[in-house]
C-alpha cells in the first residue's frame, strides 16, 4: 500500500511540474491529492505528530508574513503578495507537503528548494518566455530527485521517511 502511495504522489509531483512549467498555474485537486497522500503516508507508518506538522505551518506562516512585510517595506505600500510576487499554488504547495518532513528538514528544504529554483530560474532565463518562476514545478522536480535518490538507497537527503 506504502509503495502505491509512494508511485502516486510521485505522479502528482510530475503532473504538477509539467502544469506550472506550461501554464503557470497548478490545479487545486492536485495539491489536495499530495495533501491526502501525504497525510495517508505519514498514518500508515506514523513518524510525524500533529505537532510536527503544526510547527511547520507555523515555519510557513511565519516565512509568509515575513515576506509579505518586506514587499510592504519594499513597495512603500501594503499589498498582497499573492499572483504579484507569489502564487497561491505555490503556498498551497509548501503547506500540502508539510506531512512528508520533521520541522528541521522542512526548513532545510523550503530554503534549498528555493535556492535551486532561483538558480535553475537564472540558468534558463533565455529559453523561457514568460518572466515568472515556476516554483512548485520546480520544486515537485526537487522532490522528484529526492523521492529518487531515498528509493534507490543513493542518499536520503532531508531525511525522508516513508
Amino acid at each position: 500500500m506504502k509503495t502505491i502511495l509512494i508511485i502516486l504522489l510521485l505522479l502528482l509531483f510530475g503532473i504538477i511540474s509539467i502544469q506550472d512549467f506550461k501554464y503557470r498555474a497548478i490545479h487545486a485537486y492536485l495539491l489536495l491529492g499530495i495533501a491526502v497522500v501525504s497525510v495517508l503516508i505519514n498514518l500508515l507508518e506514523p513518524l510525524l505528530t500533529l505537532y510536527e506538522m503544526l510547527k511547520s505551518m507555523a515555519f510557513l506562516t511565519c516565512t509568509s508574513v515575513g515576506f509579505m512585510i518586506y514587499q510592504t517595506i519594499k513597495n512603500k505600500q501594503l499589498e498582497n503578495p499573492i499572483d504579484t510576487s507569489i502564487g497561491l499554488g505555490d503556498i498551497l504547495f509548501f503547506i500540502a507537503i508539510t506531512p512528508l518532513f520533521q520541522i528541521h528538514n522542512y526548513i532545510v528544504f523550503f530554503i534549498s528548494g528555493l535556492l535551486i529554483s532561483i538558480l535553475l530560474f537564472v540558468a534558463t532565463k533565455n529559453l523561457r518566455k514568460q518572466p515568472t518562476i515556476p516554483l512548485a514545478g520546480y520544486l515537485s522536480l526537487f522532490l522528484i530527485i529526492c523521492f529518487g535518490l531515498k528509493l534507490s538507497n543513493l542518499v536520503n537527503p532531508f531525511f525522508i521517511e516513508f
